[in-house]
Parts: C-alpha cells; sequence; structure tokens
C-alpha cells in the first residue's frame, strides 16, 4: 500500500509537466534571486547613491568633491544646484540614500562634512561615512594628515619648526600619490527635517507587509478558478448567456475589499502602536491603498487563470510572490540591493506600493510625486483582470 501510493503521486507529478517543471527548475532560480538580492546587505558591496554639493569652494573641498563622483564604489551626483540646501532636498525626496555637503575646508580642524542621513535608511550614515574616508585616504592623503597634525599639536604643546618642515615635506609627498589611514572626526551627522526616529522604518514596512499579504491572499482566493474548473462549474456557467465575466468580476471585487480591508487593520496597528500618521493623510492613504489592491487581485486573477491545475497555480503563485517581494523590497529595502536589481525592482509592485506609501506618510510629499505610482499599480491590475477575462474562455 505504500508503494502503490508513492507511485500514484509520483505519476501524478509526472504527467503534470508544468508542475513537475516548477517542482524541481523553480527552487533553483529562486535560490539565485534571493542570493543577488541578499548578498548586498553586509554593507561591503552596497553602492549608495549620494547627492553631494560643495559649499566651501576650496581647492580641498573641491579635490573631495571630483574624489567622491570619480568613486566607483557610490553612485555619487552633484546637487543641481550644488548647494547644502538641494542636497537636503534630494534626500527628503527620497531620491538619494544619503547626502554629503562639504561646508568648510576638509584639511581645517573640526567637522568640515556634513553628512544628512534618512532614519528609514539607517544604515546608510555610517556607510557614507565609512565610504567618504575610504575616497579621501585614496585621493587626498596629505589633508588627512593636515588634519591630524592641527588636532595634535595643541596636545603636544605645538611642534618645532623642523617637525613643520618635515611633515610639510610629508604632505607634499602624500599629495603626489601615497596612503593613509583616516584622521580624526571629519562629520557631523543631520537627520531630514521632520524626522522620527523609527517613524520612517515603521512606515515602510507597513506598506511592505501589506502589499505582500494582499497579494498572498489574492491568490489564494484567485485558485477558486481552478476549483470551479475541475467542479464542472466553470463549464456550466460558460453554457450561458453571460459567460464567466461576471463570475470573474464578482472575484475581482472581493479582492479588492479584502486587501483593503487587510491593509486598514495594518495602517490602523501602525498609527495606534507607533504614531504612524495615516489619519493625518487620510485620503492619499486611501487612494494607495486602493490601487494596491485592484493591483494584487487582477495580478492574482491573471496568473492563476492560466494554470491548468491546481498544483500549477500553487507552485507558481508561490514563486512569483516570493519573488516579486524580494525583489520588491518586501523582505529587504531595495537601497541595499545592487544597482541593477533595484532597477528591476520597478517592475514589481511591492516597489511602487513602498515608494507611495513612504511619500504619503513619511515624507509629506505632494500628490504629483504619487500619481506615477497610483497609474502603474492600476494599469497593472486592471490588465491583470482583463487577461483573466480572457483565459477564463480558453483555458479549460
Amino acid at each position: 500500500m505504500i508503494l502503490a501510493m508513492f507511485r500514484v503521486m509520483a505519476l501524478a507529478l509526472w504527467r503534470d509537466r508544468g508542475a513537475l517543471v516548477m517542482t524541481f527548475m523553480l527552487p533553483p532560480l529562486v535560490f539565485l534571486i534571493f542570493s543577488a538580492v541578499f548578498a548586498g546587505t553586509t554593507g561591503e558591496d552596497v553602492k549608495l547613491k549620494l547627492a553631494v554639493a560643495d559649499d566651501a569652494h576650496t581647492t580641498a573641498s573641491r579635490r573631495l568633491v571630483e574624489a567622491l563622483l570619480a568613486d566607483p564604489d557610490l553612485r555619487a551626483e552633484r546637487a543641481d544646484p550644488d548647494t547644502g540646501e538641494q542636497v537636503r532636498k534630494r534626500v527628503k525626496a527620497g531620491r538619494a540614500d544619503a547626502g554629503v555637503i562639504v561646508r568648510a575646508d576638509p584639511a581645517a580642524p573640526g567637522s568640515p562634512i556634513i553628512v544628512v542621513s534618512d532614519p528609514s535608511r539607517a544604515i546608510a550614515s555610517p556607510l557614507t561615512m565609512a565610504r567618504v574616508q575610504q575616497a579621501m585616504a585614496r585621493a587626498m592623503p596629505d589633508v588627512l594628515l593636515a588634519r591630524t597634525l592641527d588636532e595634535t599639536a595643541p596636545a603636544v604643546g605645538g611642534f618645532t619648526p623642523g617637525q613643520v618642515r618635515i611633515a610639510s615635506a610629508v604632505r607634499a609627498q602624500l599629495a603626489k600619490g601615497g596612503a593613509s589611514t583616516a584622521g580624526p572626526a571629519l562629520f557631523e551627522r543631520e537627520n531630514i527635517t521632520g524626522a522620527k526616529k523609527g517613524g520612517g522604518t515603521i512606515a515602510y514596512y507597513a506598506g511592505a507587509v501589506s502589499i505582500l499579504f494582499a497579494l498572498f491572499s489574492a491568490m489564494t482566493g484567485a485558485l477558486s478558478l481552478i476549483d470551479e474548473r475541475r467542479s464542472g462549474i466553470a463549464d456550466r456557467i460558460l453554457a450561458g448567456t453571460r459567460g464567466m465575466g461576471p463570475v470573474v468580476t464578482g472575484k475581482f471585487l472581493f479582492l479588492v475589499a479584502q486587501g483593503l480591508a487587510q491593509a486598514t487593520m495594518i495602517f490602523a496597528t501602525a498609527q495606534l502602536v507607533h504614531g504612524v500618521p495615516v489619519l493625518q493623510h487620510v485620503w492619499p492613504w486611501l487612494a494607495t491603498t486602493v490601487v494596491a489592491s485592484v493591483c494584487a487581485a487582477g495580478l492574482a486573477l491573471g496568473i492563476v487563470a492560466f494554470c491548468k491545475t491546481r498544483d500549477q497555480a500553487q507552485m507558481l503563485s508561490t514563486f512569483i510572490i516570493l519573488i516579486l517581494a524580494a525583489i520588491g523590497g518586501s523582505m529587504v529595502p531595495r537601497f541595499l540591493m545592487p544597482p541593477w536589481l533595484q532597477t528591476v525592482g520597478w517592475a514589481t509592485p511591492h516597489a511602487w506600493t513602498i515608494e507611495a506609501y513612504q511619500s504619503i506618510l513619511w515624507r509629506d510629499a505632494s500628490l504629483a510625486s504619487v500619481y506615477p505610482a497610483w497609474a502603474v499599480l492600476a494599469v497593472t491590475g486592471l490588465v491583470g483582470l482583463l487577461l483573466a477575462q480572457l483565459a477564463t474562455r480558453v483555458v479549460r
């Protein structure tokens, strides 16, 4: 009996070639994608997107900015206009992971460099400081030596003329090329205005969890299409005058309402426990939640409608949900991923949903900055619904 049941299940899997391929081919593919997503989370391979401005306009500050712009370990861009205020705006709007403002000559004592950070990307600040120090050590070790000497002189009672000459000669040699370790503290850290510690991270993951569970629930609900097809209900409905169209539309509306209810519970918890300002932005939040639910419902119905068996649908939907969640930022913030994967992430509803929620609830962005996300999510969901309508007429 045991061997007979084993044989029955093995034959069932063998005959369902779609499920067979997904059972043994998808896991290695998932591994490759997840390894690419999580490989950069250690910080060593993260290429931060920096906004850089030179407010000092000295020879050393220009050298530092040029070194940052040329650094292959960074994606640094000069702010336009080249001002500290523009850097702050870019970080606040989420167009840069962090900002670097050179407010004084880097060789001067004190903290001539301001690192502007968003608390929702807390790791970006220390990584930026480390990258700037590395860039200075490679490109301008003479400046680091000058800072070290200036900071050390008061503690040792000053240097003799001979020591000053030796130090000047070493600085000249380093300026021509050499290496040095990082000197005294260079940085002053500045958070974006209106930042509440942890607030951005909470808003981020509220959006990430909302779209993740909207897709999970929608995929589960959409599997009823397979059950109706297997039981013969779909054939009887197709024999009627109106076909499966009203059935698919009814399921779509239910899944949208289900996603809206789930998101309401998640964000109500975020408001009550963590103070995320949902009620203060209730209408933009509601619009974002509706289009995200439309996207999840349409995608789920569109995918399941093209599957011939429940096994195929379950395997494929799980695969798609996991990959979209990983690439789109529901598992790891996208700024920690390789640049090419960050670009690919814009093909997922997760990235657009998270960006829309963060723009509304964290950055206080204008509605004009949210319209593109709303359009992408709504169009994706409606296209999925249309494909589901077409597929239910042809797939048996």
